[in-house]
């Protein structure tokens, strides 16, 4: 009788224990699926902030037609030839969108080496992927949205302001609406703002480009994108071997954003107040990016040193000192008996 009821007790405890394991993996079945919805809703918002951002550029670039501003017909200023771009379009978009993206793919890779971690994946929405990807991901996010914020204010400034080039006399080709050229001696010191562009050898969008020039949006995308690159590299490369690689590659990232915004100057397709605007914005841009959105240089917990610079002492002295008026247990040699410490208390 006695066998049977520790059978039945065996039993019981068997079965308690398996439905305490099934609870236990209901509860992580749960967590996982609510830690998944979390995720899948973080990256949908962050999606959509990314789209919204988009919108006003093409808004502004298919559109909206900038300011039209009038001119003085004897301002020298709008009166350069035209010339080709030195940093083309299509040669900015590599030194701003692929060279930061192999430094943040070689760097990523490189650390999760180091680190011993290349083989670590991590679950996301259910797929497998590697741990370094994921960083990557993480990181051009960061680079994209504040890209995205330069490039915003960049075309906010460009149409609002409507401001001529220095090619505009030699693409827009003005025509007053009197029939006058500029050219005639009784417009010399005129003001004008009626007037249509002939244009010759010119497009409707080269015209439409001539009164986009503040501020220079190669300058503050290439100030951007570089300059972010640059303190990335500050923070995430560490070379043993040379302290000075790392301040090289910096060096020339730097200078690669110098000279893109030199190049404006140099073909007439900007005044020197709009480089210098359009690189203080995205300086300003990488800058904020980088401390307050990405938080490069946010320092880890493990890495706060609590102590540092107190000075260890010998307490004994000083303890030996203080002994004959204070009352134990503060003092090891003290004369003080048990009733005569209670009268002191």
């Amino acid at each position: 009788m006695r066998d049977a009821d520790n059978e039945n007790s065996t039993a019981a405890s068997a079965s308690a224990s398996a439905a305490a394991a099934d609870g236990q993996t209901d509860r992580e079945l749960r967590r996982a699926s609510a830690a998944q919805r979390q995720t899948l809703r973080r990256l949908l918002i962050e999606l959509f902030v990314i789209v919204v951002l988009t919108i006003p550029i093409c808004i502004y670039e298919f559109a909206v037609e900038p300011e039209r501003r009038g001119f003085f017909c004897d301002d020298e200023s709008i009166r350069y030839p035209f010339r080709d771009n030195t940093v083309t379009p299509l040669l900015l978009g590599l030194l701003t969108g692929a060279l930061p993206f192999l430094v943040f793919a070689v760097v990523e890779y490189v650390d999760s080496m180091r680190a011993g971690e290349l083989s670590s994946t991590v679950e996301l929405l259910g797929w497998q992927l590697s741990a370094w990807c994921v960083e990557l991901g993480r990181q051009l996010t960061y680079f994209m949205f504040g890209m995205l914020l330069t490039f915003d204010a960049t075309e906010v400034g460009k149409y609002t302001i409507g401001r001529l080039r220095p090619h505009f006399m030699a693409v827009c080709q003005p025509q007053l609406s009197d029939g006058s050229l500029c050219s005639d001696p009784i417009n010399l010191h005129r003001y004008v703002e009626n007037y249509e562009c002939a244009a010759e050898g010119f497009t409707v969008a080269d015209v439409r480009q001539a009164r986009l020039s503040f501020p220079s949006g190669h300058s503050s995308i290439a100030f951007y994108a570089l300059l972010y690159t640059a303190l990335y590299l500050q923070r995430k490369l560490s070379w043993r071997s040379s302290k000075l690689v790392r301040h090289f590659l910096q060096f020339l990232l730097v200078m690669l954003a110098w000279y893109t915004a030199l190049s404006r100057v140099m073909d007439s397709w900007h005044h020197w107040s709009d480089v210098l605007t359009g690189s203080l914005l995205g300086v300003a841009g990488a800058l904020i990016t980088a401390r307050y959105i990405a938080k490069l240089f946010q320092s880890p917990f493990h890495a706060v040193s609590l102590g540092v610079g107190l000075r260890r002492e010998d307490t004994s002295a000083t303890l030996q000192e203080v002994c004959p008026s204070t009352p134990p247990p503060y003092c090891v040699n003290s004369s003080y008996s048990d009733d005569q410490y209670c009268t002191k208390v």
